[in-house]
């Protein structure tokens, strides 16, 4: 997740909605047995955090709580990725643009040690208020790293300590599609770099029926909203580039999309779009 200080208050206020009166049983679960959050203080303790995430960083994502939605847990391969987790001690996750650490936290929950996390995001403040959502600060072993992904290896520690380990499962969500087709293959051939062989990148970001640039959520700006086969276009441009080779498989759908909406950056052709991309080479 990218910063969005573009001052424009009018149009922040558009994507924070009024305060929830309960959140869905997949994070209040989390929450109570993982953070021991008293069942009757859930509600009021996340729309705290949320007020206070999105003052330090106004995106839609925050302000519509879909930081609630635990995207990894509900990826088809979630099973999979936890099973490799917990089987190699050896074994490295990787979350990219990683918010509160929700889905970080859900992976400590089901088993995996917390040393063999690491979130990784642009802004500080998000990982902060990720260790007051979840009352874990004392007790949690993962690193909470703050670099910007387009840097890469220029911008020194910690991204050359990422590039020396690798990781063998990085989580990538809602982070392609906030940018222009070429910053995202740039983006790519960076951190394709960090996916140890037979590594994933998986995740869920905002695709299209109708791949296109479309206007995104800085004012003036676009981004490009791929479906299934241009996002596999773009691995393979990738791979031509670095000389790796990638297999992507993936999927569209409703799930989280606004059927009615007039906001800026969903239309009729939006879709959630769930992705694995694999090093094959």
């Amino acid at each position: 997740m990218a910063a969005n200080h573009d001052g424009n208050a009018a149009r922040h206020q558009e994507w924070y909605d009024m305060d929830i009166e309960e959140v869905n049983l997949e994070i209040r679960h989390l929450l109570e047995n993982y953070s021991k959050v008293p069942p009757t203080e859930v509600v009021k303790h996340v729309n705290k955090i949320r007020a206070d995430g999105f003052a330090a960083n106004p995106y839609p994502c925050i302000g519509h709580y879909r930081f609630l939605n635990l995207t990894l847990l509900t990826h088809p391969l979630y099973d999979s990725i936890l099973m490799r987790l917990k089987s190699n001690p050896n074994s490295i996750y990787l979350d990219l643009g990683c918010c509160f650490g929700q889905d970080l936290r859900q992976l400590v929950y089901d088993g995996v040690p917390s040393s063999q996390l690491t979130g990784l995001d642009i802004e500080g403040p998000l990982m902060s208020l990720g260790y007051q959502l979840f009352l874990d600060q004392e007790t949690l072993d993962s690193r909470f790293l703050v670099a910007n992904i387009f840097k890469g290896e220029s911008q020194g520690e910690p991204w050359t300590g990422l590039l020396a380990t690798g990781a063998d499962i990085i989580h990538c969500s809602a982070f392609f599609h906030l940018f222009p087709l070429q910053e995202q293959i740039e983006a790519a051939k960076i951190i394709g770099k960090l996916v140890r062989k037979n590594g994933m990148i998986v995740g869920r970001q905002s695709g299209s029926v109708k791949p296109a640039e479309v206007p995104a959520i800085k004012p003036g700006s676009t981004s490009f909203r791929h479906d299934v086969s241009t996002l596999a276009e773009m691995w393979n441009k990738v791979g031509e580039e670095t000389g790796t080779k990638w297999k992507v498989e993936g999927s569209l759908d409703q799930v989280g999309i606004k059927s009615k909406t007039t906001s800026a950056v969903e239309d009729e052709n939006s879709r959630r779009l769930l992705f694995t991309i694999t090093r094959e080479e």
